[in-house]
């Protein structure tokens, strides 16, 4: 039985934020975080206090599974709501007035979690390092990943603890019926990449008798020429080299991928406006039968363009490659491993026991009872058990849909962590298996914990460089001369000192 590990990521509401505002104990006798009780009274239960965004027009009200999980955990969760469209300035003025919850997730802001202001807060004090006290924890301290963990840091150590994504999220997604129609096998090669997507544009497979077919659609952004890169062999963004960083771009096999990526585009063999194509478009392509495959960061996405293109086309079928043989193996460019982290301000978590008290509810997540509810919600509204799995109703998904938004926020756990498994369409298994699987062939970034003054303050300027150089050189307006002009142009306006920057943190911390 393939396991469920991957569920939440289809899920549309996937981005978690904590901003300002903290509840206080009951008329402020009580500190929230930790509980207080004569002796001889029952234990209260601890109450943590969360900020969180809401995606529907109304807050979550009386939500079964978070009232379960209260009750699981023995504390209350005192969270605010706020709309999603708020989140990102809530959270931006909490930071500047040292006026946030006990439990602050930070995904939105500028930078991410290295923006300036969070990091000056690290390095001030005003967070806890959590890292010391995860081995009190048994399931934190063994069911976390150590290398998402690290991808998560700051300044080589743990402030946080991160909300799990997929790790080696990325592939090809593509028309299996036109490789059929064809009579070709899944590709193994880049050189198998390439004949697929000229025989998808040149030979009819959809066989309406028209040349009205992309072998590739692309969408604008870089991040599939990005993912092929790693095909070639290219880092992901960087690559040590003798013991340094450097940047993926200034490599040999960044360039073979760019130079696959013009040939596609030179030949027609992929859609001639990828520099304006929103990626809405793109699945239009893919699943309106005029495109053949796209190169996704998120092959997940498939199981959505396999049910849109079976509302036209039931005889269509979608299907994924994640495995290509490049000139360094198979590889597979890695995200961070999560979408957002969980932050602890010392200026409303005040004591270690409060910390610690924290850090115990998360790590009752991991318990099976606890898993069962976050993954699957409440038996008997949210799922039922046939033959000792789990099915639902329509009325049951819906229900489950709607009570997991908010689960997906709070959560610490990927939903393999499950006991109770269920039953999932062949390619939706497939995908899943793949995840796992894939993880062996993750190539993380090795400057993802670290940061440079330059490369903050001149982001902006510095990409849009390197990107209108990519641009122009699959264009064909400038050659491989240009591109190394373009590189140098890159390096005198900060590229060159940012990387230095970044080798100096990285040669202290790996000292």
């Amino acid at each position: 039985m393939v396991k469920s590990k991957w569920k939440k990521v289809l899920s549309a509401a996937c981005i978690l934020a904590v901003s300002a505002g903290m509840v206080a104990g009951c008329g402020g006798e009580k500190e929230e975080g930790a509980s207080t009780n004569a002796p001889g009274e029952a234990q209260k239960p601890t109450e943590i206090s969360m900020m969180m965004p809401y995606f529907t027009t109304e807050p979550p009200k009386n939500n079964l599974i978070i009232q379960k999980l209260e009750e699981l955990t023995h504390t209350k969760l005192n969270i605010i709501w706020v709309p999603d469209a708020a989140y990102k300035d809530k959270l931006s003025v909490s930071l500047a007035s040292g006026d946030l919850p006990q439990v602050t997730v930070i995904t939105r802001l500028d930078g991410g979690i290295y923006a300036p202001s969070l990091t000056s807060g690290v390095r001030s004090g005003a967070f806890w390092e959590i890292g010391p006290m995860l081995k009190d924890y048994p399931n934190l301290s063994q069911k976390l990943s150590k290398d998402v963990l690290k991808n998560a840091s700051h300044d080589g150590k743990n402030y946080a603890l991160y909300r799990p994504r997929v790790l080696a999220r990325g592939g090809v997604i593509y028309r299996k019926d036109w490789l059929d129609n064809l009579g070709l096998k899944e590709p193994k090669t880049l050189d198998e990449l390439y004949n697929m997507m000229k025989a998808f544009t040149l030979n009819d497979p959809d066989q309406n008798g028209k040349n009205d077919t992309y072998g590739l659609v692309s969408r604008k952004g870089f991040s599939d020429l990005d993912m092929l890169a790693g095909f070639f062999g290219a880092g992901n963004n960087y690559e040590v080299k003798d013991g340094k960083l450097v940047p993926n771009i200034l490599t040999e096999e960044y360039m073979e991928a760019m130079k696959f990526f013009k040939r596609l585009y030179d030949e027609k063999l992929m859609n001639g406006d990828f520099a304006v194509t929103e990626g809405t478009q793109a699945n239009a392509m893919l699943e309106g039968g005029k495109a053949g495959a796209f190169i996704s960061t998120a092959i997940d996405d498939a199981i959505i363009n396999d049910a849109g293109l079976k509302k036209t086309n039931p005889a269509g079928e979608i299907d994924v490659l994640t495995r290509i043989q490049g000139p360094k193996g198979e590889r597979i460019i890695a995200s961070p491993g999560y979408n957002g982290i969980f932050m602890f301000p010392k200026s409303s978590v005040k004591t270690e026991e409060q910390m610690r008290s924290i850090l115990a509810f998360f790590d009752k997540m991991f318990e099976p009872e606890i898993a069962n509810l976050l993954t699957w919600g409440v038996e008997g509204v949210h799922y039922h058990l046939e033959n000792g799995k789990v099915a639902a109703t329509e009325q049951e998904l819906a229900l489950r849909r709607d009570a997991k938004v908010p689960i997906l926020q709070l959560s610490v756990i990927t939903d393999d962590i499950s006991p109770l498994k269920s039953e999932f369409p062949p390619l939706t298994s497939k995908i899943y298996q793949m995840f796992i699987d894939n993880e062996k062939i993750a190539v993380s970034n090795p400057a993802s914990s670290i940061q440079s003054q330059t490369f903050t303050e001149k982001s902006g300027e510095l990409d849009k460089i390197k990107n209108d150089a990519k641009m122009k050189y699959i264009l064909g307006e400038i050659d491989d001369a240009g591109w190394n002009r373009e590189l140098e142009k890159w390096k005198k306006a900060g590229g060159e000192k940012g990387v230095e920057e970044l080798n100096a943190q990285y040669a202290k911390l790996n000292q």
